[in-house]
């Protein structure tokens, strides 16, 4: 009878039909499921990059508080050097500590302790009188350590100021070779709490600031019993470190119990580590939060699909099944790409529109009528279509999924960053060819957060170039595409002439807008895109100068020198300009020389040359002979 007929009967098409949607059903929540738990692994993802991004922002930070620490401690030893045996040593040192505090404000205290444990000088303006400092853990240790070099020791309760500091400490050894004191620097520990707070990490959010050896220096919020805790056996130390010295992990926090998500930060500078977390519950919470409306309009759309699937049912009775569930998925895809505050496209073979959600008129400026039926690629920049015509080659040639941020210009001239995430459809008898869905929402903002994250972990604080770690990296790359396209690289290794002088003479915080100003001129000078103007470390300063010659780099070096010296600063002590002037070694790699070259041999022929400027006469530019 069915054969004769060609069909089922009534109540067989019934049965089917309701089978049929509810495995559509089943089918959405499944998908919505899968698209929720995946946005909340990218979610997730986001936030460790984010805590990585703080942890190494925070450690750059107490790199450079530290660094900085060590430069009143090297003027005290060196006074101390002169002075010894002078009946008004204690006063000088007094007044040298005073100078010193004034330029240097992450300071707490400054003080001069000698071989006794006596405290000769400080910062303090009323050190407890007679007390003895031979007990602290850092006069012990310098007292019987041959190290010279400065120290960062454990937290302490400060006796002259009364709070938890960090000491800085150096071992005073006179010509002779005799122990003749310690000389301390502090900082409060509540300076680095402070600056964690500048960071969104959540009302649960912590961070520790360890030294290399797993003793922790500090822990915000503040708690005073984990100040000097060895924590080198846990998980941080014992297993991430020694894979990695940045990255993220889940963890139970052993001091308050919160399950946690943390990004970890190690410096080679200092082997500072630095561990930034968020309260994974309260990720969750925030995360629920901004899912919560996607949630109430799929449980609206659910309901709606269903009284659609019933309607459906009765008024397709003398349909095909194949036509019905056709139909049935058309309208779930509408309706969840016209509930959606994203924009969904899907496109044919060629790249041409079939549909448009309404939400392009709010995210691209453009109402649907006017895209569909039109290529994706019109009036698409070239260097967009580039990235969009690899992706589509990819999904042709069996990928499933895409992902690309690009720019957009909309019709009104702001310019927005979008998000598309491309899903290859399955081929069917209709459209046995690749027809791809898309899904675009607006970044900027998160863009924006990334490249602000970026710049503060890769620029200098005080003079606003880039940092080392930065130009390092540049450096290395520079030197491969000049080698790759055998163009010329320049490099350029900048001094600022007897600068110690300029210090000790008009103190650090001139000598800091000294290297401002000179920097300063470094960027007049220096603009070009392909360029990188570095600090390399304290008054030394670098350039990257790509595709120039050797005879072109000269000329750059000398207009910033002739800039600076034309900034007439005061330098009483740089005989015989009395002013500020800097000295330049210029180093070039020439693609026609039959030697190679390396980033390695390139910097060594620069600082040569630097300090042939220096040896010369200074308040000039040497160049480096020849590659050999």
């Amino acid at each position: 009878m069915l054969k004769r007929h060609g069909m089922f009967s009534p109540a067989i098409r019934s049965t089917l039909s309701t089978l049929t949607a509810l495995c559509s059903f089943l089918a959405f929540i499944a998908l919505f499921c899968w698209a929720e738990y995946s946005n909340w692994g990218t979610q997730v993802s986001r936030v460790e990059v984010s805590l990585e991004q703080t942890a190494e922002a925070v450690a750059q930070h107490a790199d450079d508080v530290i660094e900085m620490s060590h430069l009143p401690l090297a003027s005290l030893i060196a006074e101390i050097n002169d002075d010894v045996g002078h009946p008004d040593l204690a006063t000088k040192i007094k007044a040298l500590i005073t100078r010193q505090m004034k330029a240097s404000p992450t300071l707490d205290t400054l003080s001069y302790i000698d071989a006794d444990g006596q405290m000769i000088a400080t910062s303090s303006n009323d050190p407890p009188a007679g007390m003895n400092y031979a007990d602290r853990e850092y006069f012990t240790f310098h007292k019987t350590n041959p190290l010279p070099l400065p120290v960062v020791g454990r937290p302490i309760m400060s006796r002259l100021s009364k709070i938890w500091v960090i000491p800085i400490t150096q071992k005073v050894t006179l010509e002779d070779g005799s122990f003749s004191g310690v000389v301390v620097s502090t900082i409060r520990v509540n300076h680095f709490i402070n600056f964690f707070r500048n960071f969104d990490v959540g009302s649960d959010g912590t961070f520790l600031l360890v030294r290399g050896d797993g003793i922790l220096l500090v822990r915000g919020p503040a708690q005073e019993s984990t100040f000097g805790m060895n924590i080198s056996s846990s998980q941080l130390f014992s297993l991430y470190l020694k894979r990695q010295t940045v990255g993220a992990y889940h963890y139970t926090s052993p001091i308050d119990a919160t399950d946690r998500v943390g990004g970890f930060y190690q410096s080679e500078r200092t082997g500072i580590v630095v561990l930034a977390s968020a309260a994974e519950r309260e990720v969750l919470l925030n995360w629920v939060e901004t899912a919560r409306p996607r949630w109430i309009y799929a449980s609206v759309l659910v309901a709606v699909t269903l009284m659609a699937a019933l309607l459906w049912q009765r008024q397709t009775r003398l349909r095909r099944e194949s036509e019905a569930l056709v139909a049935a998925r058309e309208a779930e895809f509408r309706l969840l790409a016209e509930s959606s505050s994203d924009v969904i496209s899907r496109y044919d073979e060629n790249g041409l529109r079939e549909y448009v959600s309404p939400s392009s008129t709010v995210i691209l400026g453009i109402e649907p009528e006017r895209l569909i039926g039109k290529s994706v690629f019109a009036g698409m920049p070239e260097e967009t279509a580039v990235i969009v015509k690899q992706a589509a080659e990819r999904l042709k040639t069996g990928s499933m999924q895409e992902k690309l941020v690009t720019p957009y210009v909309k019709p009104n001239g702001e310019e927005v960053w979008l998000e598309t995430a491309l899903s290859k459809l399955p081929a069917t008898r209709d459209h046995p060819a690749t027809r791809v869905v898309a899904i675009t929402r607006d970044v900027s903002r998160q863009k924006k957060m990334q490249d602000e994250l970026d710049t503060l972990a890769h620029t200098d604080e005080l003079t606003r170039l880039a940092n080392r770690r930065f130009f390092n990296i540049r450096f290395e790359e520079s030197m491969q595409r000049a080698l790759d396209i055998a163009a010329p690289l320049s490099l350029l290794m900048i001094d600022a002439d007897r600068f110690k002088l300029f210090n000790d003479t008009y103190g650090h915080a001139a000598g800091d807008e000294c290297l401002r100003q000179i920097a300063a001129v470094i960027r007049d000078c220096v603009r070009r895109p392909g360029d990188v103007a570095a600090r390399y470390g304290g008054e030394e300063l670098s350039i990257l100068l790509a595709d120039t010659d050797a005879g072109q780099a000269a000329q750059v070096a000398e207009a910033i020198r002739s800039k600076v010296e034309a900034l007439g600063l005061p330098h009483v002590h740089n005989a015989p300009m009395s002013r500020v002037t800097v000295s330049i070694g210029v180093a070039s790699f020439d693609p026609q020389a039959a030697a190679p070259m390396t980033a390695q041999a390139l910097f060594a022929q620069a600082d040569e040359a630097l300090y042939s400027a220096k040896s010369v006469g200074r308040n000039r530019v040497v160049s480096a002979g020849p590659q050999s």
